[in-house]
C-alpha cells in the first residue's frame, strides 16, 4: 500500500473519531438521526421524510431534533481537542488554497474512502471557521474560510470571463494570466488559478488551456468534437487508431473509444479530410476532400500557368500523405504534359479516376 493511501486511511479514521467525540454526550436517537441525515459511513444521506418514517414522526419533528442536537454539538465542540485538530487540518488546506476550494477537492485531499466523506461534511457544518457555499450557476459547491471575501472572488472571476469572451477561444494558462494582469495587476498567479478552480463557468481543459465550461475545446461532446480537439492540439494529421488512443489517454471518454467508431464518424464529417490510409487532417488547415486527382486538378486550376512536376508534387504532399509516385501516376494519367515536365488541366473533360 502506498504511503499516501495509508495517511488518507488514517485521516478517515481520525475524522470518524472526531465525530464520535463531539456527539458522545448527545441523545442516542438524535445521533442516529444525524448519522442518517449526513450519511455517515454511507454514500447517500437520507431525507427528513425517510428518517421520519423510520421513527414514526413527522419530517418537521426530525428537523427540530437534528437542529437542537447540532446546536449542542457546536457548543461542545469548542472545547473538544480532537475537533480543534480537525479544524486545524482543514484550515491548513484552505489557507494553502487562498481561502477557497471546491468541496469535492477538499474531500479528495482529506479522505480515501468516499463513504467517510460525510464525517468531514459534518465537521464543516459544525465549525464556525468555515462556510459551505451551495452549488450555483457561477460557482461549484465550495468551502471558504469564514473571513473569505466572496465579492472579491466574483470580481476576479468576472474579469477572467471577460478576457475569454474577448478572445473567444481557450487560452494557455500563461497567456491567460498575462492577459488578466493587464486589467488587474498585482494578483498572484497561484491565487488567480485557485480562484478559478471554484468557478462553474470557467474550466481548465485537458491540454492545460482555460475557457468557458461549455466550449468544445474545454468540454468536447461526442466522438467528432473529441477527435477534432485531439488532432488540433497535436497540430498534425493522425491515424484514426491513434486518435482513439489519445481520446482515452486524455480521459475524454468514460468508456473505451473504439477506433472503427472514430473512423466512421470522421469520414462523414466535412471538417476532417482523409489525407492517407486512415490518416485524417483538419479542413481548416487548408486540406481539401477528394482524390489525389481532385487535389491536383484544384492546384492546376488555381495556377496562372502550367506547373513543373516537382511543384505539383510539393503542393500535393503538403495536403496529402501519399507517395510521390502516386502523384506522378495521376499527373501522367489525367493531366496535360507540356515541355520540361510542366502540367496543366486538359482542355477536354478530365477522365474519371479509378
Amino acid at each position: 500500500m502506498k504511503k499516501k493511501s495509508v495517511k488518507k486511511n488514517k485521516d478517515s479514521l481520525f475524522f470518524k473519531e472526531v465525530v464520535d467525540s463531539i456527539t458522545k454526550d448527545i441523545n442516542d436517537r438524535a445521533v442516529a438521526m444525524i448519522a442518517d441525515r449526513f450519511g455517515f459511513g454511507k454514500k447517500d444521506p437520507k431525507t427528513l421524510g425517510e428518517i421520519g418514517e423510520t421513527y414514526g414522526i413527522t419530517r418537521e419533528r426530525v428537523r427540530q431534533i437534528i437542529k437542537e442536537a447540532i446546536h449542542k454539538v457546536k457548543h461542545k465542540s469548542k472545547d473538544d481537542e480532537l475537533f480543534k485538530a480537525a479544524e486545524g487540518k482543514l484550515n491548513f488546506v484552505l489557507e494553502e488554497k487562498h481561502g477557497i476550494i471546491t468541496k469535492k477537492d477538499l474531500l479528495k485531499r482529506m479522505i480515501e474512502d468516499v463513504e467517510d466523506e460525510n464525517f468531514v461534511s459534518f465537521i464543516l457544518h459544525c465549525s464556525d471557521n468555515f462556510k459551505v457555499i451551495e452549488e450555483e450557476s457561477e460557482i461549484e459547491e465550495t468551502v471558504i474560510l469564514h473571513h473569505f471575501d466572496l465579492g472579491f472572488w466574483k470580481n476576479i472571476k468576472e474579469k477572467a470571463k471577460g478576457i475569454l469572451g474577448k478572445h473567444n477561444k481557450a487560452l494557455h494558462a500563461n497567456v491567460f494570466f498575462e492577459e488578466f494582469l493587464k486589467v488587474h495587476p498585482g494578483l498572484e498567479k497561484e491565487m488567480f488559478f485557485n480562484f478559478l478552480e471554484a468557478s462553474k463557468e470557467i474550466k481548465r481543459g485537458v491540454f492545460e488551456k482555460w475557457g468557458i465550461h461549455n466550449w468544445k475545446e474545454i468540454s468536447p461532446k461526442g466522438v467528432r468534437e473529441k477527435a477534432h480537439l485531439i488532432i488540433k492540439e497535436n497540430n498534425k494529421p493522425l491515424h484514426f487508431r491513434e486518435v482513439a488512443k489519445l481520446i482515452d489517454k486524455h480521459k475524454l471518454s468514460k468508456k473505451r473509444t473504439h477506433p472503427q467508431t472514430v473512423h466512421n464518424e470522421l469520414i462523414k464529417d466535412e471538417k476532417f479530410v482523409l489525407v492517407g490510409r486512415g490518416t485524417y487532417a483538419l479542413k481548416e488547415w487548408g486540406y481539401q476532400r477528394g482524390t489525389v486527382k481532385d487535389v491536383i486538378n484544384e492546384i492546376l486550376i488555381k495556377s496562372s500557368e502550367p506547373l513543373h512536376q516537382d511543384e505539383v508534387i510539393e503542393k500535393v504532399l503538403s495536403v496529402r500523405n501519399v507517395k510521390k509516385t502516386t502523384v506522378i501516376i495521376n499527373l501522367n494519367k489525367f493531366f496535360q504534359k507540356s515541355e520540361k515536365q510542366r502540367y496543366s488541366v486538359k482542355s477536354n473533360k478530365i477522365k474519371k479516376s479509378v
